[in-house]
């Protein structure tokens, strides 16, 4: 799995890429010795005997600018590549399309996705939750995430968190969630195989992180993942909860399943000191789960 190449700098702020902008004929002999050879926006150079597709180069130049800066805006990308704002969206579609980059419901930002021969590895995720979560931000209000099994831990690909009307630590994409402690980790474990299962768990008895150690209490975890598959979701260990602005974090998180196979897992965030688990899993359980059929059902791993 490799990432398309992305320029490199010394300092935290990513270099501007080049505006493309069509050369005139007389402007492009000053400079290349090349001629139009067509009025379809391409040149012949008079060298190489080969045509430049400009639009292709400025394809190109987006899709550097995005690596460059992960996570920008459409704004910003306008800023540092100078493409017209039409025309930059049409490109950008054009490589979202083409498994190239990700555009993320959270806030909006481009990213570039991991290439391979069966194309992206993330698009089918990011592709299949976000009109999900987009639908389910008008029947829960409390923010909710996408998050797929990475190593021995979850990773958020998506969320609604910029749709919700309640704010609750907004920054939750590229979060790593444990796999122990949190409750998409937890929804994960207990109905994902015994094999995959296994396999997570020697990662983490293996681990010297402190978070880890409780993975070598066999008993202990075989005994948190029954609970967890006979309530039929995952649960925040309430000692695991983040705090948002001084105040308690809990979650519940249900399995996204085709077949026997996990595919992701989809929780629900709120604020412990507004609502208990007994009335969240009451109002929105349902509703989260239809939530997780309907990513599951889109989910296409052929993207």
């Amino acid at each position: 799995m490799t990432m398309p190449e992305c320029p490199r700098s010394g300092s935290t702020r990513a270099a501007p890429v080049p505006s493309i902008t069509m050369r005139t004929p007389a402007m492009a002999r000053q400079r290349t010795p090349c001629h139009r050879g067509s009025t379809n926006g391409t040149f012949h150079s008079v060298k190489s005997g080969t045509k430049r597709v400009e639009a292709l180069a400025r394809g190109l130049a987006i899709l550097k600018a995005v690596c460059a800066r992960p996570g920008a805006s459409l704004h910003e990308l306008h800023g540092s590549t100078g493409v017209a704002k039409a025309t930059l969206l049409r490109s950008l579609r054009t490589l979202q399309d083409g498994g190239f980059i990700s555009r993320r419901l959270a806030d909006g930002g481009y990213l570039p996705l991991p290439i391979s021969q069966d194309g992206a590895r993330w698009l089918p995720f990011t592709e299949a939750a976000g009109p999900a979560l987009e639908a389910l931000s008008r029947s829960i209000a409390w923010p909710t995430d996408v998050g797929i099994r990475e190593g021995a831990s979850m990773l958020v690909l998506e969320s609604n968190r910029r749709l919700s009307s309640i704010r609750v630590n907004r920054q939750a994409l590229g979060a790593r969630p444990h796999m122990l402690w949190s409750a998409m980790g937890r929804a994960y474990l207990a109905f994902c195989s015994s094999d995959e299962r296994e396999e997570i768990f020697s990662a983490l008895r293996a681990s010297s992180a402190p978070e880890d150690r409780a993975a070598r209490n066999r008993r202990r975890i075989e005994r948190l993942v029954e609970e967890t598959r006979k309530r039929g979701y995952g649960v925040r260990d309430t000692r695991y909860g983040v705090l948002d602005l001084g105040r308690p974090v809990s979650a519940i998180a249900v399995p996204v399943r085709r077949g026997e196979r996990v595919l992701a897992c989809l929780n629900c965030v709120w604020l412990r000191d507004v609502m208990d688990e007994a009335e969240v899993v009451a109002r929105y359980l349902a509703p989260l789960r239809a939530a997780a059929d309907n990513i599951a059902q889109h989910f296409n791993p052929g993207v």
